[in-house]
């Protein structure tokens, strides 16, 4: 009786699970790839009392997938962030918070300088240049992917 009473367990677990709608798959396996990710320092570490110094982020990600995308998020445990882009106005750059990047099927999307970048601001800790630090991109289908990112100065 035990037997049969394990085994109609098991069963029904199984079959429950076969029901199941899966999570979403992150990384290499979600048809989001990103690759080259930096963070550029303009000098020296980041720490509450540096005022002047400022950090974005860079890299390029790629949609190996037959539907669109969008970053719609970062976080990382040392800094706020925020995603940014650069707009020109004549000669005049000036940056803008924009809500979502588009990460459109079968395209690759660069973050760089001038365009379109992550922002840190609101420093929890101190970081250097050759720090390797994790950021966690948070998509709105293919759902968080986490990637190093080495600081470099400019």
């Amino acid at each position: 009786m035990k037997t049969r009473m394990f085994f109609l367990f098991v069963l029904t677990t199984m079959l429950i699970s076969a029901c199941s709608p899966a999570a979403p798959a992150a990384g290499p396996t979600s048809g989001i790839q990103v690759a080259n990710a930096v963070i550029l320092s303009s000098g020296g570490a980041m720490s509450g009392m540096d005022m002047g110094q400022s950090y974005a982020g860079y890299m390029q990600i790629k949609n190996s997938t037959s539907a669109d995308d969008q970053l719609i998020g970062v976080t990382c445990d040392f800094a706020d962030t925020m995603l940014h882009e650069t707009i020109m106005n004549g000669d005049v750059a000036s940056m803008q918070e924009i809500a979502s990047i588009d990460v459109p099927a079968g395209a690759t999307v660069e973050l760089k300088p001038g365009g379109l970048h992550i922002m840190f601001s609101n420093p929890k800790r101190e970081i250097k240049v050759g720090d390797t630090l994790n950021l966690t991109l948070k998509f709105k289908n293919a759902g968080e992917i986490t990637v190093p990112a080495t600081v470099t100065a400019r």
